[in-house]
């Protein structure tokens, strides 16, 4: 029996969702990462003070633009995915129909 509409929807849902946050997380380690790496190398403290500062506000923005993205679609996530679901199915009815 396929899985019924609403749970697909949910289950694109749940891995847009881990991808998001993968992703930040690993935005968070790359910075984190650089930020290491170029301070060592800073011919002054006044370059390092301005790299881990911009490095925040990148990160910090970054990061409430993915918790905006996951919030909203949340809140819509049937408009968002059901063409998605729907295409899809369609796409598969039509392959297994075979070529023109």
């Amino acid at each position: 029996m396929p899985p019924s509409l609403s749970s697909r929807i949910a289950q694109l849902a749940r891995r847009d969702r881990v991808l998001a946050i993968s992703f930040t997380v690993l935005m968070w380690a790359v910075l984190i990462f650089l930020c290491v790496v170029a301070s060592a190398t800073a011919p002054s403290p006044a370059i390092t003070v301005v790299l881990l500062a911009s490095a925040l506000l990148l990160g910090a923005f970054n990061t409430a633009s993915v918790l905006a993205m996951l919030r909203s679609y949340a809140a819509n996530r049937e408009a968002i995915y059901r063409d998605d679901v729907l295409l899809a199915d369609r796409r598969r009815e039509l392959r297994a129909q075979g070529p023109w």
